[in-house]
């Protein structure tokens, strides 16, 4: 279904999200794609996710990792429903999660002095008895 949704609206994926890191018998929630940023210039991220949490989602860690050219670029980790405390109008965080299916769309400009290159990313999301809940998995090319 995820690969159809991007053919049919000429999107370019850069990355899958997943309900577990591990390649046997996970089920993909989510698709990332590169899109041109018409107003700023450049590119941005735009991130499809469909979950459902079978357990109350109150707290848990965020993690992020970023390589470029094969090399480490940035990791920091966050607490999950903390991380978002920027202008209200863009969260999409909203703790606790109530058991049940959930939709977003989130999009992420990628900032124009990034160098040309190949980037390749990976974040996880753990609930607050370290289970892992959701990983990601992302590469382009700027």
């Amino acid at each position: 279904a995820w690969n159809s949704f991007i053919e049919a609206h000429h999107y370019v994926s850069i990355g899958d999200i997943y309900d577990s890191c591990e390649e046997d018998g996970r089920k993909w929630l989510g698709k990332t794609v590169l899109l041109p940023d018409k107003e700023r210039g450049g590119v941005t991220s735009k991130t499809f996710l469909n979950v459902t949490f079978e357990e109350t989602l109150a707290d848990g860690e965020f993690f992020l990792s970023v390589s470029y050219g094969g090399k480490d670029l940035y990791e920091n980790q966050w607490k999950f429903c903390e991380m978002e405390e920027e202008d209200e109008e863009d969260r999409w965080i909203f703790c606790p999660y109530k058991p049940g299916s959930y939709s977003w769309v989130i999009s992420r400009k990628i900032p124009n002095y990034l160098p040309k290159g190949t980037y390749k990313a990976t974040a996880r999301l753990t609930n607050e008895n370290e289970d892992v809940i959701l990983c990601g998995f992302a590469e382009f090319v700027l």
